[in-house]
């Protein structure tokens, strides 16, 4: 892109390829810019900086290293949707370690029908709503039962 420092000013210009060249995704010692995600038809920046906030909690070598011992389910979280893993798909085909599709496959047991994102993250929170639920109900049983002794 030609940055005209004529229209857009000296500062400008600088801020616009300082921004090009800022990796937008880290997972482990693998950066990638907003060119290396475009490379792959991913424009998704946005999403690109929440995955890696979230990846950066795994601890993980590299984007290989996030392929073959990371399951989906562990990126299932609030803040990182589809988009986000459609911005790491691109990323497995970029450093070609596999595809999207291959490393959600592996991390399904063995028979258990492979399901969008949308319906691991379903799932994970209806696991939650239940766990909650049960906790909170065995908290107010104990509870009602102590003020029923007190009276």
């Amino acid at each position: 892109m030609d940055y005209s420092t004529a229209t857009l000013g000296t500062r400008v210009v600088a801020q616009l390829r300082d921004r090009v060249a800022q990796p937008v995704l880290a997972i482990g010692r693998d950066r990638y810019t907003r060119h290396d995600l475009a490379l792959g038809d991913c424009f998704n920046y946005q999403a690109a900086r929440r995955l890696s906030d979230a990846i950066a909690a795994l601890r993980v070598k590299d984007t290989r290293d996030l392929y073959q011992h990371v399951e989906p389910e562990q990126l299932a979280l609030p803040q990182i949707g589809a988009f986000a893993f459609a911005v790491l798909g691109t990323c497995f085909e970029l450093q070609e370690v596999g595809t999207l599709d291959d490393w959600v496959k592996q991390s399904r047991k063995k028979g258990t029908p492979v399901v969008t994102f949308h319906t691991i993250k379903a799932h994970i929170a209806q696991h939650t709503t239940k766990t909650t639920s049960k906790a909170r109900t065995k908290r107010e049983r104990r509870h009602f039962a102590t003020a029923a002794d007190d009276r």
